[in-house]
């Protein structure tokens, strides 16, 4: 199985790597720091599973590179533009906040959204400051396997 990460923090990236290694399943894990690199590797890659956070910065901080604009809503982004191109890769949602953007929008109301415009690729969101959040992931995990 082929699962691709979209996180930029560090601890948070290597935590959700750690609960995919538990479940015994041998997966091929790519890593993206940004929106724009997770939209290359999504458009440019084959992958069986997305895990997505909703907040990003535009670019891959780097040494040269300062992350540019923090975007709120980068996972929605993606997920729409995922839809656009017909590229319906099953995605988890994980995300430490439970408002976005300069709307105040709720993960519930974004969770609705998904779900009626997105079903195809939206699975689930997984809150990351909640306890808990490692045995939901696993649950989608196995259900998307």
């Amino acid at each position: 199985m082929r699962v691709l990460i979209v996180e930029d923090t560090y601890d948070k990236m290597k935590a959700i790597e750690e609960c995919l290694e538990k479940e015994l399943i041998p997966c091929e894990i790519g890593e993206a720091r940004s929106y724009s690199e997770g939209i290359r590797n999504i458009y440019e890659k084959e992958w069986d599973l997305i895990i997505l956070d909703m907040s990003l910065p535009t670019y891959t901080v780097s040494h040269t590179e300062n992350g540019g604009t923090k975007k709120p809503m980068a996972g929605k982004e993606i997920i729409k533009r995922m839809y656009s191109r017909k590229i319906y890769i099953p995605t988890i949602v994980i995300t430490q906040f439970d408002i976005f953007g300069e709307l105040q929008i709720s993960i519930d109301a974004l969770n609705n959204e998904f779900e009626e415009k997105y079903s195809m690729i939206w699975k689930g969101t997984i809150s990351y400051n909640k306890q808990g959040w490692q045995d939901k992931l696993s649950d989608l995990f196995r259900k998307i396997k």
